[in-house]
């Protein structure tokens, strides 16, 4: 039996958005359909991200969160790297030559990598 983080909620104010990022552009598949909400695969892993539609404001920076990683074999994060490239998603910092990190459209910094 696995144990463990199974997925992270994370809030969205534009799930359309959200998902066009994470599907187009990091090649995340979605999970499964949920009203309001909306579960991708992590790549690699039986990991979910899960975002939930509110329109309530919230700050990404509040509450001690800094970022969640998405690990990658090395030809899909060469890929990935490509196609954030491609959609001038601005790359915010980098950790050697396996890994950048970037902001999705709600404001969280995600970390692509690979080993």
């Amino acid at each position: 039996m696995s144990r463990g983080l199974r997925h992270l909620a994370l809030k969205t104010r534009d799930l359309r958005a959200t998902e066009r990022f994470y599907i187009d552009v990091l090649g995340l598949k979605p999970a499964f359909p949920h009203e309001g909400m909306i579960f991708l695969e992590t790549p690699g892993g039986q990991d979910l991200l899960n975002f939930v539609g509110t329109r309530a404001r919230f700050d990404p920076e509040a509450g001690g969160f800094d970022h969640f990683g998405l690990h990658f074999a090395r030809p899909q994060w060469k890929k990935v790297c490509a196609r954030v490239k491609q959609a001038r998603v601005p790359i915010r910092g980098r950790r050697g030559t396996s890994a950048i990190y970037i902001e999705d459209p709600n404001g969280y910094t995600v970390e692509l990598y690979c080993d």
